[in-house]
C-alpha cells in the first residue's frame, strides 16, 4: 500500500519566481520513501544499521509548477523488486490535486559491514506488497 505524506513549500526550496527548484523534488522523494518506511514499522535510524540504500538511478517528470507556501502530497510506493535492488515511484500534488511532478528512486541493497551489494533482505521484502509492484516488473 502507497504511503502518503504532505509537505508544505518552504521559501527555501524556492527560486526567485517562488516556484520550487527542479532539484528540490529529490528532497520530496526522500522524505516520501522514508516516510514509506516508518508507516511500515521500519524508520530509516533503524533501517540504516541493518542495510544501507544508495540511489543508483532517479528520474523526475515535472508537469506543473509548485510554488511557495503549497501543500504537497508526496504518494510515494515500492513498484519494482529485483534481487540487489529495488524502485521506489513517486506522485507529488497540490492542494487542487493537480499533479506536480511523478518519478522514481532505484535502490541497490548494501551491507554496511561488508561494503558489498547483497540481495534484497526478507524483512524488507515483506513491507513491500505484490499488489504494490508494476506488472512488468513482478
Amino acid at each position: 500500500m502507497p504511503s502518503v505524506t504532505q509537505i508544505r513549500v518552504r521559501y527555501k526550496d524556492t527560486d526567485t519566481m517562488s516556484v520550487v527548484y527542479y532539484g528540490n523534488y529529490l528532497t520530496y522523494f526522500e522524505v516520501g520513501r522514508v516516510e514509506y518506511l516508518r508507516q511500515k514499522g521500519l524508520p530509516m535510524s533503524l533501517v540504516n544499521t541493518r542495510i544501507h540504500m544508495p540511489v543508483v538511478e532517479v528520474f523526475v517528470k515535472y508537469v506543473k509548477p509548485a510554488r511557495l507556501d503549497d501543500l504537497l502530497e508526496v504518494v510515494s510506493r515500492v513498484s519494482a523488486r529485483k534481487r540487489v535492488s529495488f524502485t521506489f515511484s513517486y506522485e507529488i500534488r497540490n492542494e487542487a490535486k493537480d499533479l506536480v511532478a511523478t518519478g522514481f528512486t532505484r535502490h541497490a541493497c548494501w551491507d554496511p559491514a561488508t561494503s558489498t551489494l547483497i540481495a534484497l533482505p526478507d524483512w524488507l521484502k515483506e513491507i513491500m506488497p505484490d499488489a504494490d509492484l508494476d506488472p512488468i516488473d513482478r
